[in-house]
């Protein structure tokens, strides 16, 4: 079984510590196409911090890949929530000034990383043994991906692992940080293992409420209900609320002016076709401004997969073509022979301001030792291998490697700054001295993959959208819909709503304390709640609001609610418990008349049940008569064995118990270690489900994922 194929098995493994193992999968040609017709490629924010689109991606097309079966639409949502938890995790853990050593990493790779859960790696005791794990890579980076896609995952995954488990520690030790302190006793332990494993075997009637309500005719006077409302105001008194219905009228182009824009695309095109200032063109004539990229053939869209296929010369034109809403020329501009895999090494002089930097140097003093390194390797490139164990300050795992860093994908080509280990004219052996946020690095090429074709478009974006005419004809028809419908109660303003087909959203009750309103979800939320809770609304008010969009919001306030008590909403919950109250008073006294005391047997006849008998209980589950009644089982263990009990008041009826034999199972302190360790783990799980939702609610995490 293939390295994949266990993990695969034991997916699992991928999901038992926050801030799971991501492939750097490359982007969906689709999703490419959104780069060119977007203004930016981040999907969201955390506290200033971005979600990139990248980063969602492959974090939904990694789950997907090992979660098969799964609907993409909560895939895509947990990877969003796997995101936001990494960046708020590590956001703390920065702000404490938590940090992270060589050894934090390889033990992290010994206990948190995926490796650690494939037996092939394991010793005898099922710990990661490194002997093992350090020949794998060696010989993994021997390995060549090309016409290999099992070998380029294998590299995917370990250079996702060395590259995301920092943030994992970061978040592990900000956790353990919270933690420390927080484990159960002894006692607590003795006390839980006690519960679970004491039991009572009872014989016992059960009677439920709605029998006894019947035989006695239990009912409700007209004002039993407001009486004991107005006596407990406090467990009553409603929220003001706003009931609110909206018809969304969309702000979409004509068909005349779909025409006017396939006219101007076309005379667009003929200009393109026969300029030579392509850059300045796109400047001047697109929405999204000139992209210099290179993209091999497989990284682009589908339309245009096809059309290099076709047409591969500088000067071919493809388009005008209609995606949705936009329109898309592009030409041909360059063409140059790429490596899509190159495997390069590093010496690395990072600096007070470099990410994950402690060194303390100067950004100006750093770049001077790069340059003599440099130097010194671009004349005697033998001694490049020495210099990396003496001068690279990446101590993570690089210097182990050689100062490796793995086979290095093209459509990741901002890694490594500008020097262009990936163009044709970079030969193995090459080196570059070049700047990232790490720091300064003097870059060798080791291997190449073969070459292939890479292009550079100039790209025309112009989006349809409705002319001013359009608008105008849309806002008339708007006002037109509400003089007519001024007056109209809420179920009239939908029907008529739906007869022009607009769309409808129907009934949202609204908080003054609200930012959105669910399904509706625009910039305008927040006028929309103000305007519904003004003094001066009354029910039956309508509004117009328009969104960034330009589309037309139609607010319906169809109810207030204004703090109150509501007496027919809690009449149906209240009448239940109040004949539960009637028939507790009820039994009270017939236990004082002694009609109902003495045995089981003759308690069991008085109410024709039958006796149910040698039913075993216990505190930890607490179920009798298929219900959990936790106070029926602390009846049964106060008891004396043998003797009755009084009524026992349960959620779903009467319970008449007598307790016949009581089990205690004993252990000695030592062997509550155990318990002790799962309580901890039961503990430690809702202080990090608390401290989630603490952190999320805390936070400035914003969502653009509505405009991919």
């Amino acid at each position: 079984m293939s390295f994949l194929e266990k993990i695969r098995k034991n997916t699992w493994i991928l999901f038992f510590f926050i801030g799971i193992s991501l492939l750097a999968f490359i982007l969906d040609p689709d999703i490419l196409f959104k780069f060119f017709t977007r203004n930016s490629n981040i999907v969201g924010k955390v506290n200033g911090e971005n979600i990139s689109i990248k980063e969602y991606v492959n974090c939904f097309q990694f789950l997907k890949r090992f979660r098969q079966g799964e609907s993409d639409f909560y895939l895509k949502n947990e990877a969003w929530n796997l995101l936001i938890h990494e960046k708020l995790l590590n956001q703390q853990a920065i702000k404490l000034g938590l940090q992270i050593t060589e050894k934090d990493f390889w033990n992290a790779i010994s206990k948190q990383s995926i490796y650690s859960y494939i037996p092939e790696f394991q010793d005898y005791n099922g710990n990661l043994d490194m002997n093992k794990f350090q020949l794998y890579l060696k010989k993994l980076e021997k390995k060549s991906i090309v016409n290999n896609s099992q070998i380029e995952e294998e590299k995917n995954i370990w250079s996702y692992e060395k590259n995301h488990i920092p943030k994992r520690i970061l978040a592990k030790k900000y956790i353990e940080m919270l933690m420390y302190g927080l484990n159960t006793s002894l006692v607590e332990a003795e006390l839980n293992y006690k519960e679970k494993n004491s039991f009572s075997i009872v014989d016992y009637i059960f009677i439920p409420y709605s029998e006894i309500e019947h035989k006695y005719n239990i009912s409700l006077g007209k004002s039993e209900i407001q009486d004991y409302v107005k006596k407990h105001k406090f467990l009553y008194k409603k929220e003001d609320l706003r009931s609110l219905s909206f018809s969304i009228i969309r702000s979409k182009p004509s068909l005349e002016d779909e025409m006017d824009m396939k006219n101007k695309m076309k005379e667009l095109f003929q200009k393109f076709k026969y300029t030579n200032q392509n850059s300045i063109f796109v400047s001047n004539q697109s929405e999204k401004p000139f992209d210099s990229n290179f993209y091999l053939k497989k990284n682009l869209p589908i339309f245009f997969q096809n059309f290099v296929v076709q047409n591969n010369k500088n000067g071919s034109m493809f388009g005008p073509v209609k995606v949705g809403n936009t329109y898309v020329i592009a030409k041909i501009i360059g063409k140059k022979m790429i490596s899509d895999s190159v495997l390069s090494s590093h010496i690395l002089i990072s600096h007070k301001n470099a990410i994950r930097s402690s060194n303390r140097r100067t950004e100006k003093t750093a770049e001077k030792i790069a340059k003599k390194i440099y130097n010194i390797v671009k004349k005697d490139p033998s001694k490049f291998d020495l210099l990396v164990q003496e001068k690279s300050d990446d101590t993570v795992n690089e210097k182990k490697n050689q100062g490796s860093l793995g086979w290095l994908k093209y459509e990741e080509q901002n890694s490594v700054g500008t020097f262009n280990i990936f163009n044709e004219e970079n030969k193995k052996g090459a080196i570059g001295l070049t700047k990232t946020e790490f720091g300064y690095h003097i870059l060798r090429i080791d291997k190449k993959s073969p070459t292939e074709s890479a292009y550079q478009f100039a790209i025309i974006i112009k989006t349809l959208i409705p002319s001013r005419k359009t608008e105008n004809s849309i806002s008339n028809n708007v006002r037109k819909f509400l003089i007519e419908n001024k007056n109209s109660n809420l179920n009239t303003f939908i029907k008529n709503s739906r007869k022009k087909e607009y769309e409808t959203i129907f009934l949202k009750n609204i908080r003054s304390n609200q930012w959105e309103i669910n399904d509706l979800n625009t910039e305008a939320d927040r006028e929309i709640i103000n305007w519904s809770f003004e003094k001066k609304r009354k029910e039956g008010d309508i509004k117009i609001i328009s969104n960034s969009n330009r589309d037309f919001i139609i607010v319906y306030l169809s109810k207030i609610q204004k703090r109150g008590f509501p007496i027919e909403k809690i009449k149906n919950n209240l009448t239940s418990f109040l004949i539960k109250k009637k028939i507790e008073k009820l039994f009270y006294n017939m236990v004082k008349r002694n009609s109902i005391s003495g045995n089981l047997e003759k308690i069991a006849f008085s109410f024709s049940k039958k006796i149910k008998k040698h039913y075993k209980i216990n505190f930890y589950d607490s179920m009798i008569n298929n219900y959990k009644e936790p106070k029926v089982v602390g009846f049964s263990f106060s008891l004396k064995l043998k003797n009755t009990s009084k009524p026992i008041f349960g959620k779903n009826g009467i319970f008449f118990i007598r307790p016949l034999k009581h089990i205690f199972t004993s252990k000695k302190p030592s062997y509550f270690s155990y318990e002790i360790e799962v309580l901890n783990s039961f503990l430690r799980k809702k202080i990090i489900e608390s401290l989630a939702k603490r952190l999320i609610n805390k936070s400035n995490i914003k969502d653009y994922r509505k405009n991919i």
